[in-house]
């Protein structure tokens, strides 16, 4: 799991076992694995969740994260595929770009601002990250700042005593806060800005054989996977152990949910033209999902939608039949693929 969601899902379920660090790739130039904004969260021994590269570079990156500790202070470093006297070029990864990765202590102030940064995620709240990576003074090094998605401040780790402890002018980076990431020289410092928006939720609608498949891509993806199933025998826990959530709730029931209205995509995939048709009439009361889809041909779609009297705008943004043209298959687990592809590529629209 590499969405940021789930690093500070494990990291906040083990930090109190010690001194944790934090790897984030910072700047980019050239082809590179991740991009500015990937992180990894280290424990006290070493243990690493999460990539800042295909796997090459972690191991170094620990290293240095130790060192971290003891010197007291942060390190950024670059690894330069394209210089071959290089640490990250003597690897062989042919990658032939550069990312600058800094690596710090997570301390008891920047543990405050990942809960506040967790908090965010969970109640779907799009958040900036600015880290200080270069300044005159090294101790700025060690700064975060947290903005909302207007770019007003929530918290910053630094000494708010400090003559100038927020070392940015907020009015002038929320003029150049990007839409995904950034880096930025304000002053004499250098920052790196990246939008942190919260993982995406998807509804499976019935919790059959072919919802497993389904149900573990996405949640392999980072996606927060709810599975749901008012029938006896279906939408069993065992059966969906990656979701978040597995419910035994009728259409109508499951509106009460509290995750209802944060689901961004919703499958319906129950196999029964009636329950189909009452997942559809709940539904069109569900205006914040970008993705909306049905199994079976389009014949059945229209059938469906007939059932459950749907407005001719609610039945043109649903995907009938369900998934990607480009991948075709007769198996679970390819029409899985075909229906994750096509939904990963509206949630990214």
């Amino acid at each position: 799991m590499n969405h940021l969601y789930h690093l500070l899902e494990k990291y906040l379920s083990q930090q109190s076992e010690g001194q944790w660090s934090c790897a984030s790739v910072v700047t980019r130039s050239g082809s590179s694995y991740r991009w500015p904004g990937a992180m990894m969260m280290i424990n006290p021994w070493g243990k690493s969740y999460g990539l800042v590269s295909g796997g090459c570079l972690e191991s170094d990156v620990i290293r240095r994260a130790q060192k971290v500790w003891q010197m007291g202070q942060t390190d950024y470093v670059i690894y330069d595929t394209a210089d071959e006297e290089s640490f990250a070029a003597s690897l062989g990864l042919g990658c032939n770009g550069k990312i600058g990765v800094l690596i710090q202590r997570i301390t008891p102030k920047h543990h405050e601002l990942l809960v506040l940064l967790y908090q965010r995620m969970q109640s779907k709240r799009t958040s900036y990250l600015l880290q200080c990576f270069q300044a005159k003074v090294n101790e700025n090094t060690n700064h975060w700042l947290l903005l909302d998605d207007l770019g007003q401040l929530i918290y910053t780790t630094a000494n708010k005593e400090s003559k100038n402890y927020l070392m940015v002018d907020l009015e002038s980076l929320q003029q150049k806060l990007p839409d995904r990431q950034g880096a930025h020289v304000i002053g004499s410092n250098h920052w790196a800005t990246v939008k942190i928006s919260p993982p995406k939720h998807l509804w499976i609608l019935g919790g059959g054989l072919d919802a497993e498949p389904l149900a573990e891509i996405s949640s392999t993806l980072g996606w927060l996977v709810t599975v749901v199933d008012h029938r006896v025998g279906y939408a069993r826990k065992a059966n969906f152990s990656k979701a978040k959530n597995v419910l035994n709730l009728t259409a109508e029931e499951a509106t009460q949910h509290a995750d209802f209205y944060l689901a961004d995509a919703f499958i319906c995939m129950t196999h029964n033209k009636n329950y189909d048709a009452e997942w559809m009439k709940q539904l069109v009361n569900a205006p914040q999902a970008k993705y909306i889809a049905l199994l079976g041909p389009e014949t059945r779609k229209v059938e469906v939608m007939d059932m459950a009297k749907a407005p001719r705008s609610f039945s043109d943004k649903v995907h009938g039949p369900a998934g990607s043209d480009q991948i075709v298959g007769d198996l679970p687990e390819s029409i899985a693929l075909s229906i994750v592809s096509q939904c990963h590529t509206a949630l990214q629209s």
